[in-house]
C-alpha cells in the first residue's frame, strides 16, 4: 500500500513540475542550461577516464625481448 502511494505521488510530482517547467520559460532555459553543464561533466569523466583506461593498458603489457 505504501509502494503504491509513494509511486502516485511520484507521478504526481512530475506532473506538476513537467507543468512548470513548460509554464515558465526562465525556468526552462535554467534547466537546459544545466542539462548542458552536466552533459559537459559527463563527457570530461568519460574522457578522463578513457585516458587512465588507456595508460593501464600500457602499463600492464610486459615486454617481450627477443
Amino acid at each position: 500500500m505504501r509502494k503504491t502511494f509513494v509511486f502516485i505521488a511520484g507521478i504526481a510530482a512530475g506532473v506538476y513540475l513537467s507543468r512548470h517547467i513548460e509554464a515558465n520559460p526562465e525556468t526552462k532555459k535554467a534547466l537546459n542550461q544545466t542539462g548542458a553543464k552536466i552533459k559537459t561533466f559527463a563527457n570530461a569523466v568519460s574522457e578522463g577516464y578513457k585516458e587512465q583506461e588507456a595508460k593501464a593498458s600500457k602499463a600492464s603489457k610486459p615486454k617481450t625481448s627477443k
